[in-house]
């Protein structure tokens, strides 16, 4: 998932979530509302802020790699997730989010939904029969405004 929008301002890791950003963080919790068995999130004040609005009934690891790193960072962190965890979400930045769906889901139907960026607050929904792949997107959840 991709933050949700952010307001203006500096430094960018400090940056918060706009008014806007917070009802599409909320909207995006109803929509995922479910068991998950992981998080892992982005250490900006943005991503953990958008975490913490969608209300889900889980701990989140906070990793500065999801902040500074490229799609491959995303990669190695799904192929590296053990098969006990289930669900996972994964809260993050673009185009890193975006990229990481489409490799990972390269040969999914629904690939060109992502391929070319998403905007804040899409939750791009994968699924593996193993966790190192590949993934098939399933659903692409974007923002109503």
């Amino acid at each position: 998932m991709r933050h949700a929008r952010a307001a203006d301002g500096s430094p960018d890791r400090a940056r918060r979530l706009s008014d806007e950003g917070r009802e599409q963080a909320k909207e995006r919790g109803r929509q995922l509302d479910g068991h998950f068995d992981a998080a892992y999130v982005s250490d900006s004040s943005r991503t953990k802020e958008t975490f913490r609005l969608l209300q889900l009934d889980v701990d989140a690891v906070e990793m500065s790699e999801l902040y500074l790193g490229s799609h491959q960072t995303v990669i190695d962190l799904v192929q590296s997730l053990p098969a006990e965890q289930e669900t996972v979400l994964i809260v993050g930045h673009e185009p890193t989010i975006s990229a990481a769906a489409a490799i990972l889901a390269s040969t999914s139907p629904r690939v060109h939904e992502v391929r070319g960026g998403v905007s804040p607050s899409t939750a791009i929904v994968l699924e593996f029969d193993e966790w190192t792949g590949p993934g098939t997107i399933t659903d692409v959840l974007r923002p109503q405004s």
